[in-house]
């Protein structure tokens, strides 16, 4: 069994031409795997092996006919070809191999460009040729793409993209440099008129369309095993001084480092573009028992002691957000990175449909307890969470949040990665979304963490879900039992329950469980957190961009005004706060625990 780095440096020397790869007779055996293909379905319509799911190169027609509907597709400018300028050196060789590339492709240049349906959602597509030199940027692959971004953008068409290849025409010097500026203006024009950009990066993917406007999407997928990057895989092997990772280059790589949405295999690339189409474009799917759903009466669920919803909430069982996304939203595509460095797992997000209504979603994803380790939200976890709110700031989607953290990381390593700039910026963000925002306090909300994915026009709290001002992982959690009855009593005062937080006016909404909790039924709390997010849902969507943002800014603007029920929210505070301070003090001077200390509740 060979890596797919050496695979592909094999067919290099044994071809001596790489972009001829595809061009070969049909194959009996594998490449990479050496076992029988040949009367497979999946390798002689997809060129995938359904053994070891090699994605074996295709043509840029090829890829257009497993993409596109049938009959559909409309090529334009078919004929655009070089003119041969004076600049370009080697003026006669560099004639001849593009005339032995059309030859060999029937293309006249390295791009395939034109419109189609999809799942029939019209579309402008561009597909880069590996087979024709490369798939190498010209100046008439780069001239053809910018035109199809430009008249995508004027008749308000989404486009795809598939790039493979994508490297410097150095026949044509720093002309070849330039196409990546121009190709870069013209997506910046799609950019301007709100339509989607979809990029699936083939094998290779790299140098000026890697780095120009395929990386300007707003969706990246990569197919398994694609070598991708600026570079290409031989000048790393060269400049590294130790053996390159496995991986290294490869789209699972830059999936790990957060720089793609998602590795998708070639047999599901056409249902996964569709359904991202259709989202994006804001088409809604007939959905035939939802009104039945908003005449749906729930009787208001009982209120737990405040100790119970904290063991509740902290349920080494209690379904996280990803399980709450996979079970209301049908179908769910979960979008992944920063697009900087980094898929932080502290949170996870996608886009989907809620009962027929397509939506863009956040969570903050809780990790399997580990030897008491916390669930906390980290930098690069809310700049993922940014893009998601870019995205539904730019399509228009109602933006659901899934709160549960304990807090944000207080360590130094987050504070040096900007964790104060990154729920800054997050908040602020969260405010000037144009469409319904919703947030659901699904288990712990604790302190700024929680409340930087929290600013929303509607927040919602599951029955057993706290809600806290500052972190309780010091005084929540004990193992000696005088030391519980000091977490009752903090619990107790610290009014963190979602009734309380009802009765206070911080949230509008509680949220049904099963009698144990969300864990003993994750399927029955999935049904009530979708039923509650349907209705609220379907009340905000009546209000105009205008009216809800100017309601979100009077809600959070009179936020901490002085009533009844703030006054006394914030004493009980104050008294936890100096009976804190009184026990650290304590401790300090007499080497006292805990169990030496009580707290009064105000109760």
């Amino acid at each position: 069994m060979r890596n797919l780095g050496d695979l592909l440096v094999h067919l290099f020397h044994r071809e001596g031409d790489l972009s001829q790869v595809y061009l070969t007779v049909i194959h009996d055996q594998c490449l990479l795997c050496e076992e029988p293909i040949s009367q497979s379905e999946a390798y002689l319509k997809y060129r995938v092996c359904p053994f070891c799911r090699f994605h074996y190169t295709l043509s840029a027609r090829q890829r257009i006919q497993l993409l596109a509907d049938p009959r559909t597709f409309k090529e334009t400018h078919k004929f655009l070809s070089s003119v041969f300028p004076l600049s370009f050196s080697s003026k006669g060789t560099y004639q001849n191999m593009l005339s032995k590339s059309q030859s060999r492709t029937g293309l006249t240049e390295a791009a395939v460009t034109g419109r189609c349906k999809i799942d029939g959602i019209e579309t402008a597509i561009v597909v880069l040729d590996f087979g024709f030199m490369g798939g190498s940027m010209g100046s008439v692959v780069g001239e053809k793409i910018a035109l199809a971004l430009e008249e995508a953008a004027r008749k308000d068409l989404p486009l795809i993209a598939l790039v493979t290849g994508g490297g410097t025409r150095t026949q044509e010097g720093v002309l070849s440099l330039m196409q990546m500026a121009k190709t870069v203006t013209a997506a910046n024009r799609l950019k301007e008129k709100g339509l989607p950009f979809l990029v699936i990066l083939a094998n290779p993917s790299t140098g000026q369309a890697y780095a120009s406007f395929a990386n300007l999407a707003d969706v990246m997928f990569a197919e398994p095993g694609s070598l991708i990057g600026l570079s290409p895989l031989r000048t790393l092997q060269g400049l590294s001084k130790q053996p390159l990772p496995l991986d290294a280059h490869t789209s699972e790589a830059h999936l790990a480092h957060g720089l793609l949405d998602n590795v998708i295999d070639r047999e599901g690339l056409h249902t996964r573009i569709a359904t991202v189409l259709k989202i994006l474009t804001g088409q809604k799917l007939e959905q035939d028992n939802v009104k039945d759903l908003l005449k749906t009466e729930v009787d208001p669920p009982k209120e737990p002691e405040a100790w119970e919803a904290v063991n509740v909430a902290r349920h080494a069982e209690r379904p996280s957000a990803m399980v709450y996304m996979r079970s209301i939203l049908d179908p769910f595509v979960e979008l992944h990175g920063d697009r900087l460095n980094s898929d932080d797992r502290s949170v996870v997000c996608g886009i989907g449909y809620l009962l027929g209504e397509p939506i863009a979603i956040i969570g903050q994803q809780r990790r399997p307890p580990i030897n008491g380790e916390k669930y906390h939200v980290y930098p690069d976890g809310l700049r993922k969470a940014q893009r998601i709110i870019n995205l539904a700031t730019r399509f228009k989607l109602p933006l659901i949040t899934l709160v549960d953290t304990q807090g944000a990381d207080p360590g130094l390593e987050a504070e040096e990665q900007g964790i104060g700039n990154a729920i800054a910026n997050t908040l602020s963000m969260m405010l000037d979304v144009p469409t319904p925002v919703i947030t659901v306090i699904i288990g712990e909300g604790g302190s700024e963490g929680a409340l930087a994915l929290g600013l929303s026009d509607r927040t919602l709290m599951q029955q057993y879900a706290i809600y806290s001002p500052i972190s309780m992982n010091r005084y929540f959690g004990n193992n000696y039992p005088e030391e519980q009855t000091i977490d009752r009593e903090a619990a107790e005062t610290m009014m963190l329950t979602a009734q309380d937080c009802e009765y206070l006016g911080i949230i509008d909404y509680v949220i049904p469980e099963p009698d144990l909790g969300a864990h003993d039924n994750p399927r029955e709390a999935s049904k009530d957190i979708q039923l509650a997010l349907t209705k609220t849902l379907a009340r905000l969507s009546k209000q105009s961009e205008n009216k809800l943002l100017k309601n979100r800014y009077k809600r959070f603007r009179k936020m901490g005004e002085l009533s009844t029920y703030s006054q006394e929210a914030m004493d009980r505070e104050v008294e936890l706060l100096l009976n804190i301070s009184t026990a650290d003090k304590f401790d300090e001077n007499n080497g006292a625990g805990p169990s030496q200390l009580s707290l009064n509740s105000t109760d």
